[in-house]
């Protein structure tokens, strides 16, 4: 039984990273388009064998990392470590009959305590008859009868079955974050080239992430969203923020165009150990607050989709209570230099006192547009994520 247990639970990362490497291999088949078939119909001569050959030597170095990193995701998950026992004998009868109380029957009961530390529990339940229970019922009686905070796994279904089935139960994070956004849109255009996305993933992380296509309009949000997108797929997947930006950014260099360039800003927080990895390619500086005090978290190095190799700069912080993370596109910097200055944005963010990551990103940006008299020449967005600390 305790075999089965870590086979299923390894099968579905698995799983997910096949999922993922389908998911770039369509889009790579994706990003062909017409125009580029025709370049490679008129490719004639000698400047256009060249042309045609280091395009595919740039996109056989490209699926070289992607196999290198598969290798090296592969061989994590055969070297980590999980142990799993089962709970002492007084507790599980205890267990069993509040649950049968409930309408619950309890078969086998382990917790798989993984390198990290952190308990995952797995059950094998039912429901008795028709009586509708949900995993979040489940995890708040385990949270009683266990003495610990529990909270559903991402991979357990959200209602109980009449037949048996297994479902896994997680410690709840001890931290938990809210984030709010605020943007304008370039005066010439109808959509923003700017793209962001907040989400957990993985065991008790979030990802915050940004991205800011070169130009404006339609064709910058379609790559800033293509970056987030595929950002978020790899994350899920289980990719390292770096290997998940070296993958994308492999994307845009095969995709056929020169302009298909964006930054990103990502903001990785570990939500049991309060630690935040600030990872920034070609992306405007990053502020964390706290209190009246600012830190500034600037990057300089270009953008994905320019280089084979992209240059990331990586800061790590450990966070506080009431902390707050602000992530800012170009567009903003640009606006502040109409007016006082770039420079000064530590200074203004330290004044507010919003306690609300909604009200402070729109604070934010009230005040850089009253900078540029609301002469607004490029995409501005301004993403706050405030960081808590959970009652006990």
């Amino acid at each position: 039984m305790e075999t089965t247990i870590i086979q299923d639970y390894e099968r579905q990362r698995l799983l997910e990273y096949a999922d993922s490497f389908r998911e770039l291999a369509d889009s790579f088949q994706n990003f062909k388009t017409e125009e580029e078939n025709e370049k490679i119909m008129q490719a004639e001569g000698t400047r256009g064998v060249i042309f045609w050959e280091r395009q595919l030597s740039e996109q056989r170095s490209v699926f070289a990392g992607q196999l290198q990193e598969m290798s090296r995701m592969l061989f994590d998950i055969a070297s980590q470590e999980r142990s799993v026992e089962k709970i002492s004998e007084k507790k599980y009868r205890q267990l069993v009959r509040e649950m049968k109380s409930e309408g619950i029957l309890v078969g086998d009961l382990f917790y798989i305590r993984a390198g990290d530390g952190h308990r995952r529990y797995s059950i094998q339940m039912r429901t008795v008859k028709s009586v509708s229970v949900s995993s979040e019922d489940v995890a708040g009686l385990l949270s009683v009868l266990l003495d610990m905070r529990i909270v559903p796994h991402r991979n357990c279904a959200f209602f109980l079955s009449q037949e048996w089935g297994t479902y896994l139960f997680q410690e709840e994070p001890s931290f938990h974050v809210l984030t709010g956004s605020a943007k304008a849109i370039k005066q010439s255009e109808a959509v923003s080239g700017d793209c962001f996305e907040s989400f957990e993933y993985g065991e008790g992380s979030v990802a915050i992430l940004m991205s800011d296509g070169m130009g404006a309009g339609e064709s910058a949000l379609k790559s800033s969203s293509m970056v987030v997108d595929l950002m978020q797929r790899f994350l899920e997947a289980g990719f390292s923020v770096e290997a998940a930006m070296r993958l994308v950014n492999g994307v845009l260099l095969t995709s056929g165009t020169s302009q298909n360039t964006s930054t990103i800003d990502c903001c990785n927080i570990d939500l049991y150990q309060g630690l935040c990895h600030f990872c920034k390619v070609g992306a405007a500086p990053s502020y964390l607050k706290r209190g009246n005090l600012v830190e500034q978290i600037s990057s300089r190095n270009l953008p994905l989709g320019l280089v084979e190799e992209p240059e990331s700069e990586s800061v790590t912080r450990y966070l506080e209570d009431g902390d707050y993370i602000i992530l800012l596109s170009d567009g903003v910097a640009d606006a502040m230099n109409q007016g006082i200055g770039e420079a000064a944005l530590p200074e203004i963010i330290s004044r507010f006192q919003t306690r609300n990551p909604s009200e402070l990103a729109n604070d934010i940006l009230g005040y850089v547009l009253s900078q540029c008299k609301g002469d607004i020449r490029d995409d501005m967005t301004v993403l706050v994520t405030g960081f808590w600390e959970r009652a006990r």
